[in-house]
């Protein structure tokens, strides 16, 4: 009889332990920025990169506001130069190539923020949105409406991420704050009153959007992405935590998170703020996390989901977010110095026409840091041949497609301490070189000893123009 009963309890105690070994469970990692204003630090990109090589399957999103002048001389500041000089009248498409840069990083899914209206005309979204398509990048904001009330964009995508115990299927709704464009007045006792429509008064979209409210459309698109049965719905919002003083209706993440059922994280916008997680209870009480990835790619969040099968379907058994922040560079913070000089000069120049002392002028004297060597180099060099002739690979070095780039580098000691890189005029810098100064595609520069340039200002654009002198 014990026998028996030994053997019984062995059965079931082996019958338990290969069900439990048999549970499948799965690990899902989605990776957001917000407000990048133009920028796309090396930090951040490299990071993006290096996840998306450890796992392939890795989601990327931005949650608005990646539009701005960004850095100067950048392929954004350029974007923005030759379409500030566009009109509605006149209008002519310039490829949005932040775009390309965005998926080449590996971007799956960007949200318009209040930002991609307010710096352009219907006619320059239209064509910002049409790259991201070309891109296979989904553009989404489920509020913003064309005149008819039909959805400008799409409000959702799904995602479909391989893992190796199956699919997972992920639903990402986009959000858009509804007061773009939205003037206010306050009154005697402090209150905020809207005056006007916002987007639908905005001169250059002439009424042919509006938006609506960001909470109802998320009760509205939940339910029918809940149809689609995915494993993950995460709300990639252009909206903030509203605090005790704000007084403007634009922050709505706390009623997002509290009054829709059905979301299971929300990565937040707008504020420019930075925080790993905080976490509500909806109505339903299960709990939703909020992330914020801070501004200008300084930081990025990291939402990871654990998750385990049952009944043929995927259950979140656990979900956390952290921010990782990334430190500006010497080099980045000597390259913000160096334009600044450039800018100033310039002005200082344009103030006294007259004083001689800035007609021959060292690069040496313009530079705020330390530097023994700087490398000038030619159009069209290969990023391998920059690389050799500093001596180590040093960041993302792209090749100046266009004589109107200046790719220079400051070197101390056999390292980089400054990369002038980008658009000349837009840096308030043209430097020329005559072509019988390079030498294997590079000007080789010295502090005290080569590093004298003839100033002159640009009447019409108001520029410094360098001319190297021999």
């Amino acid at each position: 009889m014990k026998e028996r009963l030994i053997i019984g309890f062995l059965g079931l105690f082996i019958f338990f332990m290969v069900g439990c070994s048999s549970t499948k469970t799965s690990e899902v990692n989605i990776f957001a920025t917000s407000d990048l204003h133009g920028f796309m630090p090396y930090e951040l990109s490299s990071y993006i990169q290096g996840e998306k090589s450890k796992d392939k399957n890795t989601i990327v999103v931005d949650a608005g506001d990646f539009i701005d002048y960004g850095k100067p001389g950048s392929t954004m500041d350029k974007y923005c130069f030759d379409r500030d000089c566009d009109d509605d009248r006149n209008h002519k498409y310039v490829e949005f190539l932040f775009a390309k840069e965005m998926k080449e990083i590996g971007y799956d899914t960007v949200v318009l923020g209040n930002h991609e209206f307010l710096f352009n005309s219907k006619a320059q979204l239209d064509d910002i949105v049409s790259d991201f398509k070309k891109q296979n990048i989904d553009i989404l904001s489920a509020n913003t409406h064309k005149k008819n009330g039909d959805n400008y964009l799409k409000p959702y995508t799904m995602k479909q991420v391989s893992t190796p115990n199956g699919d997972v299927k992920i639903g990402i709704l986009g959000l858009t704050v509804k007061e773009v464009g939205q003037r206010y007045e306050t009154l005697k006792n402090g209150t905020v009153k809207p005056l006007g429509d916002g987007l639908k008064e905005l001169d250059d979209f002439n009424g042919s959007l509006y938006m609506s409210d960001l909470v109802e459309e998320a009760k509205k698109w939940v339910p029918v992405m809940k149809k689609e049965k995915p494993d993950i719905i995460l709300a990639v919002v252009h909206s903030g935590e509203k605090e005790k003083r704000d007084k403007k209706p634009e922050n709505r993440i706390q009623e997002l998170a509290q009054e829709v059922d059905g979301i299971d994280a929300i990565v937040a916008g707008h504020t420019h703020k930075d925080f790993d997680q905080h976490n509500y209870k909806n109505k339903s009480g299960e709990t939703v996390i909020v992330t914020q990835p801070g501004k200008y790619g300084e930081a990025i969040s990291k939402i990871n989901f654990q998750l385990e099968k049952n009944n043929n379907k995927w259950d979140i058994v656990e979900k956390s977010s952290k921010v990782t922040s990334f430190e500006k560079s010497q080099e980045d913070k000597n390259f913000v110095v160096l334009f600044r000089k450039l800018v100033n000069t310039t002005l200082e120049i344009g103030k006294n026409p007259k004083d001689k002392s800035y007609k021959n002028l060292s690069l040496s004297k313009l530079t705020p840091f330390k530097w023994d060597k700087a490398y000038v180099f030619d159009t069209n060099t290969s990023p391998e041949k920059i690389y050799k002739t500093i001596g180590y690979k040093w960041k993302d070095i792209k090749k100046a497609e266009s004589e109107d780039i200046v790719q220079m580098i400051f070197m101390n000691n056999k390292k980089v301490v400054c990369h002038l890189y980008g658009y000349e005029q837009l840096m308030w810098a043209d430097f020329n070189f005559d072509k019988s100064e390079f030498k294997n595609g590079v000007v080789t520069i010295y502090p005290n000893i080569n590093d004298k340039f003839e100033i002159t200002i640009d009447k019409v654009c108001s520029f410094m123009k360098l001319k190297h002198i021999k």
